[in-house]
């Protein structure tokens, strides 16, 4: 695997009204002007897949839109390959013994999918 680091800390805040307090959490985080829009996505509870789906699309535009990659090929400027995403996964779950997430526990088989998925 390519030795790289990737730092990108983000905060994602969903809800009603929640664009209230963007004026806080930008000075939270020492800034003084906001330089994006703030993102609205629709909640279809008939339908929680597609809204996840569209919250997903809403989120790779922002990325695209200030340069981030929406993608591992974009981020390593290759493709990865099964073994490297068993080795992330392994790395990510401390060889399977961890699981991650506090609002679906994510175990190591789900974090593959994942990274799978971000190829």
């Amino acid at each position: 695997m390519v030795d790289f680091s990737y730092h990108a800390p983000t905060e994602v805040v969903f809800g009603k009204n929640s664009e209230q307090h963007t004026a806080a959490l930008v000075k939270k985080y020492g800034g003084t002007r906001l330089a994006v829009n703030v993102m609205h996505v629709a909640n279809d509870f008939t339908n929680p897949e597609a809204t996840a789906l569209k919250g997903i699309e809403a989120m790779e535009r922002f990325f695209r839109s200030i340069g981030m990659p929406t993608s591992i090929h974009e981020l390593i400027g290759r493709e990865i390959t099964d073994e490297e995403i068993s080795e992330m996964a392994r790395k990510c779950s401390h060889d399977g013994s961890h699981t991650v997430g506090g609002f679906l526990v994510l175990h190591r088989e789900d974090m593959e999918k994942i990274y799978t998925m971000a190829k």
